[in-house]
């Protein structure tokens, strides 16, 4: 018997089930696709790093299992998910969008995960992606308070939920089912920057996802009201939160999150709240041709509860979340890339001294929307000069126009750590093709490694 639900949580199971890719704008399939190709190509540098490495060891080897990217290994679905999902974010470098989460990390390797075990079209698993973004981005769009969570995964086990409920072609009832079950697994705490539990997030995320939708799927119960009414999921996440539940549904199904507010791709490998201060000491340092030798001092404001005031960083992750350290790479390499972020470089003697020299201070004048957020970056020479700089638009944000010379030479400097140029460019051209692939384990055949 199926079951009664009624609310918004089976407008959303209602939507998530019966969504294909001729449903989709135009403009949401290239988006998705462009973010899913993104994705795996910052999860493809991230395979190597250590929290990778710890993660697969404690995971059951799974012979002609799903593909962990860029690594031999393979695992059973939610196993893979979960590895993937940790290289997804394990650098810091995935998407980026309002209110502030990672929404690919958690739901791309869910998906991709059970597209490839199921050998679902590219049109199937490209639909299925855009669902779990958009019930991510609504339900994160009820409320714009951390409450201590970390968003990217307390949100986006029900956006991996979605999308595989609609790979595994479960009904509107049981999608409702699958939401209720992620609600039990969903999880995830803030505060983590610089640790390896931030991209642990996400890999839990994804791998709630795929167990929340095969559970469902073999006749698992759960609540299935789970955003409706008393004990729903705002209410026990977000007790003291206001809650705006209207926009779970309002215009479901006319417009999507990826077209506005937006998505945007990281141009850098760091939390994205640095990439101001980056982008404005890097203006400054090019425009005055600038070195450390010519600079006294640096002053950075930032708002009240920034997390990132780190004046020396203790690892390389935590040069990941240090304003400091994105204003000493600006003067002292004019650049940030993955490379930037080696042991050599962090703990090297002229990162030292630079660091010495800038200070992180607390403005509560500056806006605290994140949609126009800024950290200006002051600049005094030792000849008494003083120059500023705010950037608000960078070009990580959302709404940068960015190229498709910049994202595609961005995936193609990542995939060559991992993969042959060939292998590269041939993921390109399914992901540009998206609705001719007949089988996404192909496109997986391509992101396993010759060697490693």
């Amino acid at each position: 018997m199926s079951a009664v639900v009624t609310g918004s949580t089976m407008a959303l199971a209602e939507f998530a089930s019966s969504i294909s890719i001729d449903d989709l704008p135009e403009d949401v399939v290239q988006l998705t696709a462009r973010q899913s190709l993104d994705t795996i190509g910052v999860a493809l540098v991230g395979a190597s790093e250590p929290a990778v490495e710890i993660a697969l060891a404690t995971l059951p080897a799974v012979d002609d299992g799903v593909t962990v990217w860029g690594r031999r290994e393979t695992a059973g679905p939610a196993d893979a998910a979960f590895a993937n999902g940790i290289s997804a974010h394990a650098l810091d470098f995935d998407d980026f969008w309002l209110p502030g989460a990672h929404p690919s990390a958690p739901i791309l390797p869910a998906a991709f995960a059970v597209a490839e075990s199921r050998h679902s079209s590219g049109a199937e698993f490209i639909a299925a992606q855009a669902v779990g973004l958009e019930i991510m981005g609504r339900l994160h769009s009820v409320t714009s308070q951390r409450a201590g969570w970390h968003p990217t995964s307390i949100f986006g086990t029900f956006g991996a939920a979605a999308a595989c409920s609609r790979l595994l072609g479960l009904s509107a009832d049981q999608t409702a089912q699958a939401f209720g079950i992620a609600f039990s697994l969903t999880g995830g705490v803030g505060g983590v920057e610089g640790k390896m539990a931030k991209p642990l997030n996400a890999g839990h995320a994804a791998h709630g996802g795929v167990r929340a939708a095969l559970l469902a799927a073999g006749g698992f119960t759960a609540p299935a009201h789970v955003f409706d009414g008393a004990h729903s999921f705002f209410d026990t996440f977000y007790p003291s939160a206001d809650h705006h539940l209207w926009r779970l549904t309002a215009g479901l199904g006319e417009h999507y999150h990826v077209q506005s507010p937006g998505i945007g791709l990281k141009a850098y490998p760091a939390g994205y709240y640095m990439h101001h201060s980056f982008e404005a000491t890097l203006q400054l340092v090019l425009e005055n041709d600038l070195t450390a030798d010519d600079i006294a001092s640096v002053t950075v404001g930032i708002r009240p509860g920034r997390p990132f005031n780190r004046p020396r960083p203790g690892s390389v992750l935590e040069a990941k979340f240090s304003l400091q350290y994105m204003v000493a790479m600006a003067v002292l390499h004019r650049s940030l890339t993955i490379d930037s972020f080696d042991e050599g470089i962090v703990f090297d003697v002229a990162t030292a001294s630079m660091l010495e020299k800038i200070d992180v201070y607390i403005d509560p004048a500056l806006p605290d929307n994140p949609d126009i957020t800024f950290n200006p970056v002051t600049v005094t020479r030792y000849d008494g000069t003083v120059l500023t700089r705010s950037e608000p638009l960078p070009k990580s944000h959302w709404r940068y126009p960015l190229l498709r010379a910049d994202w595609l030479g961005k995936f193609m400097d990542n995939a060559a750590r991992r993969l042959s140029g060939g292998a590269a460019q041939a993921v390109v051209a399914a992901f540009d093709d998206i609705r001719e692939v007949n089988d996404v384990a192909d496109v997986a055949v391509l992101l396993r490694p010759a060697e490693v």
